[in-house]
């Protein structure tokens, strides 16, 4: 039986891929799982039907409501109680894993190009 070197398994080229690449990927990946559990366990069962509730028609907009997930009033799936203060740190984590691997990408590229110009 023949096992995978997990050197070789983890590089592009021959080149080892950074480990906290790795974890950015696989984070995100665990997040979403995460996510998709978890969802439908927070969010209340039954859509909202007060129309001066919904900012634009898409936007829920109720502090009193405790839910941070709210079915959708259109389509499948759920949408962020606003009114909600929990639904902005959600939507900043949710900014910085979209960010975070770009952001870490660019600063990687930046110091592969000064690496590769000093030479």
């Amino acid at each position: 039986m023949h096992l995978v070197n997990s050197a070789a398994f983890w590089s592009v080229d021959g080149n080892p891929i950074p480990p906290e690449l790795v974890w950015i990927i696989l984070g995100a990946l665990i997040l979403v799982g995460l996510i998709s559990v978890l969802v439908p366990l927070m969010a209340r069962q039954n859509a909202p039907t007060d129309s001066s509730l919904w900012r634009a028609g898409i936007f829920y907009v109720n502090p009193s409501d405790p839910a941070l997930f709210v079915p959708k009033r259109f389509g499948i799936g759920y949408t962020i109680n606003f009114g909600n203060r929990w639904s902005w740190l959600l939507i900043a984590i949710l900014v910085v894993l979209i960010l975070g691997p770009v952001v870490f990408s660019a600063v990687t590229i930046s110091s592969i190009r000064h690496h590769l110009n000093s030479h």
